[in-house]
């Protein structure tokens, strides 16, 4: 029987299916990754829907990614897997004050706290890959690689701020890492969570887009889940905002060498009169307050 991941006890049907197939192919013919390791029982992937929230995550949750899978993906694909800057980045440091305690969540090299520079905050990073502690280390920043639940033990409430800037969607038990989130966050503090939005698929009808199935996204979610969900971790969702069309803009004047201001604006408007719903909010971010 499924069971439902966010929600312990609650209801989750099932809304729809992938081919298992076509998956693993896309895998193969995209990043020259063999996945089928992890489909052997499994010839369809199950997409349920929990009933008090309208999230949906894949099943079953055996498929999640394993540490072959993700050393694999990162050392062939680093440079377009592994950004520097992202729009998220920019959003919540404006929201950070100063002399405070942040924890990122799947910090990878720790890249969103130099956008903290000059804050003088005291940054600690979370992450299980070896890539990301290399990095952590060469840069001096506290780190851990223990799981969430025995690293969440060892720090109740001890952060104003925790971010999440595209982990959610990797979890194949977001419950238990929401409740560990919360459990380290100071009452009143802030939870900013990032992720992909799906309406109902990433850019709105890309089903199939390679990496946003299992086994690297477990989770699909959108401003509906991310704002049903609060109440049940002692959160209140203070606000959703989308990314915006800035990250599309940025790629044509890289692959053009183009970065006149007027011709951005010109682009900018052309794309919110067809794409709003799905290139102008292709990111959520989710911002919450813990009760």
């Amino acid at each position: 029987m499924p069971i439902n991941t966010l929600i312990a006890n609650e209801d989750a049907t099932i809304v729809d299916e992938i081919n298992a197939n076509k998956l693993i192919s896309n895998y193969k013919k995209k990043y020259n990754l063999d996945v089928s390791y992890l489909f052997k029982d499994t010839p369809n992937v199950k997409i349920l829907k929990c009933s008090k929230t309208g999230f949906r995550f894949y099943y079953p949750i055996e498929v999640e990614g394993d540490n072959e899978f993700y050393k694999n993906l990162y050392s062939n694909h680093t440079s377009n897997l592994y950004k520097t800057e992202k729009w998220e980045f920019l959003e919540v440091a404006k929201m950070i004050s100063a002399n405070s305690t942040v924890l990122d969540i799947g910090c990878g090299g720790g890249e969103f706290f130099k956008f903290l520079d000059g804050k003088n905050c005291e940054c600690f990073g979370l992450d299980k890959s070896d890539f990301a502690a290399e990095l952590l280390l060469s840069k001096g920043i506290k780190f851990s690689k223990e799981s969430i639940e025995d690293f969440s033990e060892k720090n109740k409430e001890k952060f104003d701020y925790i971010t999440g800037f595209q982990i959610l969607e990797h979890v194949k038990n977001p419950g238990t890492f929401l409740t560990c989130l919360c459990k380290m966050l100071k009452k009143g503090g802030t939870l900013f969570i990032a992720v992909p939005n799906n309406e109902p698929y990433f850019l709105k009808y890309d089903k199939y887009h390679t990496l946003n199935l299992p086994p690297h996204h477990m989770g699909l979610w959108n401003e509906e889940s991310l704002t049903k969900m609060a109440p049940y971790f002692g959160l209140t969702c203070k606000t959703i905002k989308f990314e915006g069309f800035d990250y599309a803009l940025d790629f044509f004047s890289r692959k053009t060498g183009i970065n006149n201001t007027v011709i951005r604006g010109l682009l900018k408007s052309l794309l919110s009169l067809f794409f709003t719903n799905t290139l102008g909010k292709r990111t959520v971010l989710a911002i919450y307050t813990k009760n």
